[in-house]
């Protein structure tokens, strides 16, 4: 009985800890950090999920690069219709709103990469 309240505690916390990472009178970004655990392949990686939330009652294109580097490969651009929110998760998804943190294992040296999204760019769509 004790575990289970204390498994619908933390999961009820760990739902509710987005940070706002920008902020502008058309989208809100905010950023949580999870583990993803792979039981077949054996791996655990810890994962930056990016949450974005189209605040206004138009279609937007949102695009941006994940981490510091402007290249192709961190290149992220999508649709959000009116008051639409996306997430990442551990999930494939061609949308990939998730940035690396850290190996996850017992031999890793936990070496963390730091949150970052740069040139972020809301276009409204008629």
């Amino acid at each position: 009985m004790v575990l289970s309240l204390l498994f619908l505690f933390t999961s009820f916390f760990q739902q509710n800890d987005w940070v706002l990472y920008h902020q502008d009178k058309k989208v809100e970004i905010y950023y949580t950090s999870r583990v993803c655990n792979d039981k077949v392949y054996d791996f655990s990686f810890e994962y930056y999920f990016i949450k974005i939330k189209n605040k206004t009652d138009r279609t937007v294109i949102i695009n941006f690069f994940k981490g510091l580097r402007s290249d192709e490969e961190n290149k992220i651009a999508f649709v959000l219709k009116p008051l639409e929110i996306k997430t990442g998760s551990c999930k494939y998804n061609p949308i990939d709103l998730k940035i690396f943190k850290s190996e996850n294992s017992p031999d890793s040296r936990r070496k963390i990469r730091k949150f970052n999204l740069n040139k972020i760019e809301v276009i409204e769509v008629n």
